[in-house]
């Protein structure tokens, strides 16, 4: 049976869904980076299904909106609901890139290999289309018939953009040889394609655990400010038990599970990653260390396995 969302409910999974392009997940990240350094001792992983805790988070988040008049009078204003608002629009962001969205191959980085295949019969069939349009224009028949000969994510972006541009500069002259507006528009989706999923070279992430690392980083932030949102609005709301009891119901409690770094033996090996503790055991936070990467906040151990129990 098909679950059908309310008017607010549609708002707000609008409002909080995931970004379109790296360049916006940057941005976002970089006003987050601050307050994520300060409030997120420990990384968390993960303990149950990141789609059911953006459920939960984006419920609350519902409510927040709802009860914004009693909120600001507890100090929880415009800022911070703003702030929840990122948080979870980078947590769905990271989701579809770095986990579930990479694991099922909905969504993946790009690498060279990959983006060429991808724009090789496009850029066949364009060269052909031109080598016809200007066949008493050399020089700009060649712009048409360009090939990547660093073979790098760059080139091949940089080629694309140039292609594309130049499509639509000479689009009356290619229509008269057969080229449609479908085949225009294929080739900046394959542009719109590559340049939002070169995901390895914009981010600085230079292999797949450093990628759940931050989005284990977004979730644990995202989490903390859901805790955040549930204190202040159970506070604001205290004498209003049926107002109060939406917010005590976002408890985040099994959301969460603690990392253990990997054992080392004396002849520098690193030995197998210790079990992680179960929600709610005790042990000693995990130490963090300085950044390497340019968007990662990197910490002294292993990512688990991007695993979703129910």
């Amino acid at each position: 049976m098909a679950i059908t969302l309310s008017p607010a409910q549609q708002a707000v999974l609008v409002q909080t869904r995931a970004l379109d392009t790296p360049a916006q997940f940057e941005a976002l990240l970089a006003a987050a980076r601050p307050e994520i350094d300060q409030v997120v001792q420990e990384v968390m992983a993960p303990a149950q299904a990141i789609d059911d805790i953006l459920i939960e988070l984006r419920d609350l988040y519902l409510t927040v909106i709802e009860q914004s008049a009693a909120l600001a009078t507890v100090g929880y204003g415009q800022g911070r609901r703003e702030a929840f608002c990122a948080a979870i629009q980078l947590l769905d962001t990271g989701h579809l890139w770095f986990g579930e969205g990479a694991r099922t191959g909905a969504y993946r980085t790009l690498n060279v290999e990959d983006l060429v295949a991808l724009s090789r019969p496009y850029r066949a069939r364009l060269k052909a289309y031109g080598a016809q349009a200007f066949v008493f224009e050399p020089k700009v028949a060649a712009l048409f018939a360009d090939v990547n000969r660093s073979r790098t994510v760059a080139e091949e972006i940089a080629d694309l953009r140039v292609l594309v541009n130049e499509a639509r500069a000479r689009q009356a002259r290619l229509v008269t040889v057969g080229v449609t507006e479908a085949f225009l528009v294929e080739g900046e989706e394959l542009l719109r394609t590559a340049e939002s999923r070169d995901l390895l070279g914009i981010l600085g992430i230079r292999h797949q655990d450093e990628a759940i690392l931050l989005r284990n980083e977004i979730l644990t932030y995202a989490v903390m400010l859901g805790r955040e949102a549930r204190a202040a609005g159970v506070n604001a709301c205290f004498h209003e038990p049926k107002v109060r009891v939406r917010f005590e119901g976002a408890s985040f409690r099994q959301a969460l599970r603690r990392l253990r770094p990997k054992r080392r033996k004396q002849d520098g090996e690193v030995d197998e990653v210790d079990e992680v503790q179960p929600p709610g055991s005790c042990g000693v936070p995990v130490a963090t260390s300085p950044t390497t990467s340019p968007t990662t906040s990197a910490r002294s151990f292993e990512p688990a396995p991007d695993s979703v129990a129910g």
